[in-house]
């Protein structure tokens, strides 16, 4: 028998494969379970056949398919199915249980708001896919800048944001339709010439009231700024997620303020 030395080149040494985080390793089954959810499956498909075997073409129709689109089809689909999501032990009768578990509820928090990626990364590529048609058609009146597409895609992963942070606050049956209901009035007031950049989205394409398909103009204000506000808006709904279980509040409260503090300065910037 041979013994085989340690500092030969014919020992191999097994190196242990390092766990991934708590968050992430939930977060990456959290993330496949939301990909598969029924509601984003009925939305995502609808939206790619809209895009795909839709006859309304022109450029009204191909500048809402890569700007609004993803934010009022995909918007309150990701809300609904991330809080679903985020409240299926307590729907399911396991909360105590999980909560006997070594897994932290910020862990948990974690995750259900890492799944949010997934939905926001496939409605990126379907905006790039009919991007990259329309342009190769000559659709676009205005070829939309890359900012005026995030304007439409970051809401969709605030929605997401906003449903697990309801999820954790208001987890009883009822309360994430009611909070939508808010929501859409609240964007039915604000969508009004003077208010609009206040909203979560902005059509910076301007078109007539008479749906003709004619363009009017681009929207004044900064689109650089309208998208940090809105990025802070997603920081907050996250950050407010974990204030109800953070052992410590004082931090999470302090960069919540922070954030409104940054959300408040960016939306006043992005104004014409």
């Amino acid at each position: 028998m041979t013994d085989v030395l340690a500092g030969s080149g014919s020992a191999v040494t097994a190196r242990p494969r390092r766990a991934l985080p708590v968050p992430l390793a939930l977060g990456r089954l959290d993330a496949r379970r939301l990909a598969v959810h029924p509601i984003l499956l009925v939305a995502f498909a609808y939206l790619g056949l809209v895009q795909f075997l839709e006859d309304d073409t022109g450029p009204r129709a191909d500048y809402s398919m890569v700007t609004d689109l993803p934010t009022f089809l995909l918007g309150p689909c990701v809300f609904f199915a991330a809080n679903l999501l985020a409240t299926r032990e307590r729907r399911r009768g396991n909360e105590e249980w999980i909560d006997s578990m070594p897994t932290p509820a910020g862990a948990r928090t974690a995750a259900a708001q890492l799944a949010v990626l997934g939905p926001v990364a496939l409605a990126g590529g379907l905006v790039a896919t009919g991007f990259v048609v329309a342009v190769s058609t000559d659709q676009f009146i205005t070829r939309p800048t890359v900012l005026e597409m995030l304007s439409g895609l970051l809401p969709v992963l605030g929605a997401g944001l906003l449903g697990v942070m309801v999820a954790r606050w208001l987890p009883w049956p009822g309360m994430a339709a009611l909070v939508m209901v808010g929501l859409t009035a609240l964007h039915v007031w604000l969508n009004v010439d003077e208010r609009q950049l206040i909203g979560a989205y902005v059509e910076w394409s301007a078109w007539p009231a008479d749906n003709s398909g004619a363009w009017v103009g681009l929207v004044p204000g900064s689109r650089g700024w309208h998208v940090t506000y809105v990025l802070a808006l997603c920081a907050m709904a996250a950050t407010g997620a974990h204030l109800g279980h953070a052992r410590s509040k004082l931090p999470v409260l302090a960069l919540g303020g922070t954030l409104t503090v940054l959300a408040i300065g960016a939306g006043w910037a992005q104004l014409p």
